[in-house]
């Protein structure tokens, strides 16, 4: 046998001991944490706010989506916190994953509200030990006015092997998922902007998934949403409402189905202004949300989408960072 057989052996021998002793997916969660920022902090101040480290080693192709949690209080708080996701692996430089992700108050209030959002990576290296990091820094236009802290902070990670020919919806290798009863998938980044005196019932595409579940025998699924939403008007009287809705298109279906209820989002406004406020107001805003869709059959490939149908528009708002995620797994375990 030749050193180039040698090798190939090696790689070959090494890739099937992977693939069996391959965990085929974990949950993780990370240590609580929490940051703090001061009245006075400067445009660019960061802080770090959660963190976890995840082993992929056990992992042929490994697909992981990241939860992050937080309660966010604050004492006469107004500024713009940006939160970006950060990825370092085998002592590299950190490296940002997915898009910021933004909380701003645009008047000095005292606050309690809850924070979070998921990302997706899909695109680490098996053998890897990498930790990821949540990193809260001060954006906007202004240093930060009163106090705020984020509290309660955590990130989750699921981690799954990605199935093989998932993307084009191929006819699913038993073999190859034999041990994997689980499957994660995270969809396209989207998003649209509605103006003033957008027409009621305007309908938006703002995110997109394609899901194969030919390897699953009673799929049940777990559809998850996040987005940043901002908004603005020049008056106290304005709000725009923006309805959600999920909706299924599977293999020869002529028209999609609405999955789970309609989630409503309205932008917050007041008619009272307490000098020396001026009229007008903006801020943004995190919208998330998940349905369930335990009614698909065997052997479908499914596209989901996220609808916004504009119902009321006084106020400018624009949905950014759209983005859908599906976790799928056996309804029945006893099924095969």
């Amino acid at each position: 046998m030749n050193l180039s057989s040698k090798a190939n052996y090696k790689d070959d021998y090494e890739n099937s001991n992977k693939r069996s002793d391959s965990c085929g997916q974990t949950l993780k969660c990370g240590e609580v944490g929490q940051a703090l920022l001061f009245n006075g902090a400067t445009i660019g101040t960061t802080v770090p706010a959660a963190t976890i480290t995840l082993d992929t080693s056990k992992f042929c192709n490994p697909c992981i989506m990241l939860e992050f949690s937080s309660n966010i209080i604050g004492t006469l708080f107004q500024g713009t916190l940006n939160f970006q996701l950060f990825r370092s692996c085998n002592n590299q430089l950190p490296i940002p994953v997915g898009p910021q992700y933004y909380f701003s108050r645009p008047i000095p209030a005292f606050l309690a509200d809850m924070f979070s959002f998921f990302v997706c990576d899909c695109n680490s290296c098996s053998n890897e030990c990498c930790t990821y990091s949540i990193v809260v820094s001060v954006g906007g236009s202004a240093p930060v006015i009163g106090n705020v802290g984020i509290f309660a902070a955590r990130l989750a990670a699921i981690v799954v092997d990605k199935p093989n020919h998932d993307d084009d919806c191929h006819p699913c290798n038993k073999l190859c998922c034999k041990d994997n009863r689980t499957i994660l998938k995270c969809g396209t980044s989207g998003g649209v902007s509605i103006a003033p005196g957008t027409l009621a019932g305007t309908a938006s595409t703002v995110s997109t998934l394609s899901l194969n579940t030919s390897c699953l025998c009673e799929p049940c699924v777990k559809l998850e949403f996040a987005s940043t939403i901002a908004y603005s008007s020049p008056t106290t009287a304005d709000s725009t409402v923006v309805n959600f809705q999920v909706f299924k298109l599977c293999n020869n279906q002529l028209n999609p189905i609405p999955v789970g209820p309609q989630l409503v989002f309205s932008v917050p406004y007041t008619t009272v202004i307490v000098p020396p406020a001026a009229p007008g107001f903006s801020g943004t805003s995190t919208f998330s949300f998940f349905v369930c869709d335990c009614e698909i059959c065997n052997h479908e490939c499914c596209t989901y989408s996220v609808v916004a149908t504009t119902a009321t528009a006084d106020a400018a708002v624009t949905i950014s960072n759209a983005r859908l995620s599906a976790i799928a797994a056996d309804h029945n375990c006893r099924c095969c």
